[in-house]
């Protein structure tokens, strides 16, 4: 059967079912607000409102006016925009016994492509929202992942007040492999769970631990960086720190001797550092003495949506094959900063 023929609706919704299904962070983040995406540049308006004043009573007297409550407004939105376009050629499919399957294992990997792109996004802003951070976290025992990593985690947590059934924990495949020799931990099939669905890889600390290779790099080299004689903030483009990067060792001309990342701003556009910079003009700032950012949150932090909008199959003009294309949006908004804890983790 010819591409040609397919009806693009059922592909679409078999790539989104790939993507739900590989999808880490993005799974552990609530859809409440997808809804009808129908193009790239939708914005969801996410309102909240203040907590009421909470007085004391007195018998016999009279309540004072109700108050008026205040309310916020937070926008979500489909700012992300991810295209592939393929064509498998007549040839190549006369050579293969399922010439079909052909088609259909492109297209898997198409959709894993694009889930990688949207995990890789979603814990970029993940990083850079979150509303605690421990630093950097030493995970070169078993022992340390769990009582430096897991357990303070929980208390960021607790102390934020986040409900504890939601709690997920997501780190790379070293820490995991650490934090697997440690009898505290609870693997998946001894949880019950006998297959790892979306990284899910078992229990620890009342989180569900989901293992990932798209946790953010702490250790990287940041060019076109601008600081000021005298002064502690380097200053970069929107995004260019996080706050998994407090507590790395920063490293530059003018930077000056043992200075760390003590805070970083809410866009991670200015990062303070622990010493007066010597320097008064861009520079090339290295972050070091970490390793890959660990997440933790409760599935309350983080709203993310997606669509796949389009799906065209068609048999290119000057060549006999059949083809696929197909456009995905998506876009992701952390609502509660404080529903998230960030830890660069060193385990090596």
């Amino acid at each position: 059967m010819s591409i040609t023929n397919a009806i693009p609706e059922v592909w679409a919704a078999a790539i989104l079912g790939k993507l739900d299904k590989n999808l880490v962070y993005g799974n552990v983040s609530n859809r409440d607000y997808e809804g009808e995406i129908s193009e790239y540049g939708d914005t969801v308006h996410i309102t909240g409102i203040a907590d009421p004043t909470i007085s004391d009573y007195t018998r016999d007297t009279n309540l004072s006016d109700p108050e008026a409550l205040t309310d916020s407004d937070q926008t979500l939105v489909i700012d992300q925009a991810k295209s592939f376009n393929f064509q498998i050629d007549d040839l190549d499919k006369a050579q293969v016994r399922n010439a079909g399957g052909m088609m259909s294992e492109a297209t898997r990997r198409a959709s894993y492509g694009l889930r990688d792109k949207a995990d890789q996004f979603l814990a970029g802003r993940m990083a850079l929202a979150a509303g605690s951070a421990l630093g950097v976290i030493n995970a070169t025992t078993a022992t340390n992942v769990y009582d430096t990593l897991v357990v303070p985690a929980g208390v960021a947590l607790d102390q934020a007040d986040v409900p504890e059934e939601m709690r997920w924990l997501a780190i790379d495949p070293a820490t995991y492999g650490k934090l697997r020799l440690d009898s505290r931990f609870i693997k998946a099939n001894e949880s019950g769970n006998t297959a790892l669905h979306n990284g899910d890889v078992g229990e620890a600390g009342g989180f569900r631990i989901l293992k990932t290779n798209n946790a953010p790099q702490a250790n990287r080299a940041l060019t076109a960086v601008t600081t000021a004689s005298g002064a502690k903030s380097l200053t970069g483009v929107a995004g260019q720190f996080n706050q998994g990067d407090i507590g790395l060792a920063i490293a530059g001309t003018g930077v000056g001797a043992a200075s760390v990342v003590a805070s970083v701003n809410a866009d991670g556009s200015v990062a303070q550092s622990s010493v007066n910079s010597t320097a008064s003009a861009a520079v090339t700032v290295t972050l070091s003495g970490g390793g890959q950012v660990a997440i933790a949150g409760s599935s309350i932090a983080t709203s993310f949506a997606q669509q796949i909008l389009k799906v065209v199959p068609y048999s290119p003009e000057k060549r006999f094959g059949d083809a696929l294309k197909g456009l995905y949006v998506y876009g992701g908004k952390v609502t509660r900063p404080s529903g998230l804890v960030v830890a660069s983790v060193k385990v090596a």
